[in-house]
């Protein structure tokens, strides 16, 4: 697996936990570099919200265009 993938895994894990308020400790295993995890947490301050984050990917344009040319059927 690209070491990119792990740490959006490892991160969305972390995450999910803490959001619900569990004791826990995640522990990346021989695949893991520190380096790399936090390197890609700090990439998703890079996507905002006010900007567009998820309407400015590709897949959401694509979508919004089906919908604004979707003709009901």
């Amino acid at each position: 697996m690209e070491p990119k993938k792990y740490a959006d895994i490892v991160n969305a894990v972390w995450m999910q936990l803490r959001a619900i308020d569990c004791d826990f400790t995640v522990t990346p295993d021989e695949h893991g570099d520190a380096a790399v995890l936090d390197a890609q947490w700090d990439s998703y301050s890079q996507v905002s919200w006010t900007a567009g984050s998820r309407g400015g990917t590709p897949q959401a344009k694509a979508a919004g265009k089906r919908r604004s040319t979707d003709t009901g059927r």
